[in-house]
């Protein structure tokens, strides 16, 4: 993964959500809606939280949509593990979280 893949995978999300080609489901939006509150106590997404939401979701979240959410979530992991953070890569994944989750 390079260290712009966070972003570029979030602007291509955000594209598609905007035009309706990806709908989140209800499995999406409510992980998108755990990482958001676990995210308020420190103000940004942690690995930790992250791995928490893979978890939860499982194997499920890797079918929906066909996967996109979970490879988000994948990079969005390996940018907060990395040396130097994608901080902008990682202040929009968290806006397209904040997206998805508002999504009825």
């Amino acid at each position: 993964m390079t260290p712009t893949s966070l972003r570029e995978r979030t602007l291509d999300l955000a594209k598609d959500l905007d035009t309706g080609a990806w709908v989140p489901t209800d499995l999406e939006r409510s992980i998108a809606q755990q990482l958001l509150t676990a995210s308020c106590a420190v103000g940004c997404v942690t690995e930790n939280a992250v791995r928490d939401a893979l978890w939860e979701g499982s194997e499920p979240l890797t079918r929906s949509n066909d996967g996109r959410l979970a490879v988000l979530l994948v990079e969005i992991t390996h940018s907060l593990a990395a040396a130097e953070r994608d901080t902008t890569g990682l202040a929009s994944a968290q806006a397209l979280l904040a997206t998805v989750h508002r999504r009825a």
